[in-house]
């Protein structure tokens, strides 16, 4: 089970591994504006900042600076407290981030930066008022306070806090850069300038939906989804591996009930054909079927589906756990039947392979949804059951999306993911590996075919099945690149 030391240790690496990304697209950007003809210059910046050592050695000496400043600030916080630093720590780094890489995207090649002595414009440049820049004047700079702000939450050392406070010189480096783009854009800009606020946005609801409106198609499904689970971290953190027996299957009841009401939710406000003609029955019949909820591809759903059932079977019996399996009782079946069919299975096939496989679809295609559903399927099992079944999660996750994209409906998924659940319930004495210790394998060839099966499913559904499919006239076999 995920503690709370644990869960700000992987915090901690993810959020370094997300703004390690974020920086190589700045640098990226960098790397590509120095090629780029000059335009307008305001002030008198610097001629360093055409030169791409002067960028090594800042960086070198801005990084060095950083790395002596990753000193524990000397605070100690109760459990609560760090639970609490942990969740809006986390939710203002990582939004910090997405501003900043929001904003580098969408000035594309017309990002570069300025100073406090004067700022430069590219020949031809254009005025962007879409993404984050509907929302501030300058969103990146915004992001580098919340980032900052977050950051001293989630890590408590100093390099965080100096971080933040690059925003004073930034606000400095924003009048030079407002003043270029006054003198260039004139009347546009103080237009631009009379709607839209420098650094703090005026939110309203109105506001809100115009601005997901504007996002690319699935964008604004993907953070409703995000949004939808920021209430359930404190829940995953510290209530599923604080309570146990009865406790522990309401708090898994009230789980699924939420996400599966949310997912609803969600999945038909961001049907396309929502406000159309169509109403009533009609509408939320091809509101289903636009998510996958249809019959399509069922047989290849249950083939593959029990194809892995029967690896996953051989698996467990091949292995001599330590402890006995739950003794038959027929009404705790029925009782765990109902459970992982109708809420396990439906709310995570509704939400990974409907919900956010069409999302990831819309905006970058199959591949896409086939991995960053598994990446989620993954992150959904972490927190609630450990490391170990995570990592298994991302190889059944795989074969889950694979099938969602051959198939092209989730109506076999669901009967197979509960199925899969349920057959474990009943021959898995705990879900808890922490609980199994070191299992012996008496059994390693029924171990080895059982692996084979489960490994061997996705390689079927990704090379195997559509050049049979090819071959009797289907369609091309090969996973679109976008």
């Amino acid at each position: 089970m995920l503690t709370l030391d644990l869960a700000e240790r992987w915090t901690g690496w993810l959020g370094g591994v997300a703004a390690l990304a974020t920086l190589a697209a700045i640098f990226i950007g960098l790397a590509d504006g120095l090629r780029r003809p000059v335009g307008r210059t305001t002030g008198n910046p610097p001629a360093l900042l055409r030169q791409p050592v002067f960028y090594l050695l800042a960086s070198l000496g801005y990084f060095g600076l950083c790395y002596l400043l990753w000193r524990p600030i000397p605070v100690q916080l109760s459990l609560l407290a760090r639970l609490l630093a942990l969740v809006f720590g986390g939710t203002l780094f990582f939004s910090g981030l997405a501003l900043i890489l929001w904003g580098r995207l969408t000035l594309g090649r017309l990002y570069f930066v300025s100073s406090s002595m004067g700022a430069q414009l590219y020949k031809g440049h254009r005025l962007i008022t879409t993404g984050p820049f509907a929302l501030v004047r300058h969103p990146m700079y915004l992001g580098i306070l919340l980032s900052g702000m977050g950051g001293v939450l989630l890590y408590r050392t100093w390099t965080p806090a100096f971080f933040a406070l690059n925003f004073l010189g930034l606000m400095v480096r924003a009048r030079r850069e407002e003043q270029a783009l006054q003198e260039e854009f004139g009347e546009e800009w103080q237009a631009y300038c009379a709607v839209v606020p420098r650094y703090f946005p005026r939110l309203s609801l109105r506001r809100i939906r115009k601005l997901i409106s504007g996002l690319p198609p699935g964008m604004g499904t993907l953070i409703e989804v995000v949004v939808l689970f920021l209430p359930a971290i404190p829940a995953y953190i510290w209530l599923w591996p604080n309570v146990s027996g009865a406790a522990q299957q309401a708090a898994q009841i009230i789980t699924y009930v939420y996400a599966l009401a949310g997912a609803c939710l969600i999945a038909w406000r961001g049907y396309p054909g929502r406000g159309a003609a169509k109403a009533g029955w009609a509408a939320f019949r091809h509101a289903l079927d636009w998510w996958g909820m249809n019959l399509n591809g069922w047989r290849l759903s249950l083939a593959c589906g029990m194809a892995v059932l029967l690896g996953r079977t051989l698996v467990i019996l091949s292995v001599d756990w330590g402890l006995s399996a739950p003794p038959f009782n027929l009404w705790r079946i029925l009782g765990q039947a109902l459970f992982y069919f109708g809420l396990v299975g439906l709310t995570e096939e509704l939400l990974f392979r409907g919900v956010v496989y069409r999302a990831l679809e819309a905006l970058g295609g199959a591949k896409l949804a086939v991995w960053g559903s598994s990446v989620g399927f993954v992150l959904w099992h972490i927190f609630g059951q450990g490391p170990l079944v995570g990592a298994a999660m991302l190889l059944y996750g795989l074969i889950f999306a694979l099938i969602r994209w051959r198939a092209g409906g989730i109506v076999g998924l669901i009967l197979v993911h509960g199925l899969i659940d349920l057959s474990a319930a009943q021959m898995l004495p705990s879900f808890d590996l922490g609980e199994l210790g070191r299992p012996e394998v008496p059994y390693p060839a029924w171990l080895a075919l059982g692996l084979a099966l489960i490994v061997l499913t996705p390689v079927y559904l990704w090379k195997i099945h559509p050049r049979l499919q090819a071959i009797r006239g289907g369609e091309a076999w090969r996973l679109p690149k976008s």
